[in-house]
């Protein structure tokens, strides 16, 4: 169940993207120049920041998140998606930080479908045109 308390940390969170070419975070409802870039170089329309650890912010050990972060990226390689590397962060540190990727190309129906099939309560969604990740609640 989505509390307000889960939804301020989501919006609190810093989503940080290990790009080969340099890291920068995200921030829900903020322009991010450094997701623009790599949008513009890449050619996609969109990205997702997406997870499988945790569902619906139940804490997993590390052995069972790092086998369903393994499997959603055999399936995200398997539709012929890129998955960088990212982390999504508790700025406050009340929170561990969970294995995330950054897939661009995802596109919106696609990126609910995955969250929803790993259970989360939400994911993170751009489109290239304005680069503001937005918090898309899958979860009532």
């Amino acid at each position: 169940m989505m509390t307000s308390e889960l939804l301020a940390a989501y919006h609190a969170a810093h989503y940080r993207v290990q790009h080969p070419r340099g890291a920068f975070t995200l921030k829900t409802d903020s322009p991010s120049t450094e997701l623009a870039a790599l949008l513009q170089e890449s050619g996609h329309s969109c990205a997702a920041f997406i997870t499988a650890c945790n569902p619906h912010s139940w804490p997993q050990s590390e052995a069972d998140n790092a086998r369903a972060q393994q499997q959603l990226a055999g399936e995200l390689e398997q539709n012929g998606y890129t998955a960088i590397p990212a982390i999504g962060l508790d700025p406050a540190g009340e929170w561990q930080g969970e294995e995330s990727f950054l897939v661009p190309g995802l596109d919106l129906e696609n990126a609910k479908f995955l969250g929803e099939q790993y259970a989360q309560n939400a994911i993170l969604w751009a489109d290239a045109e304005t680069a503001v990740p937005q918090l898309v609640v899958l979860a009532s």
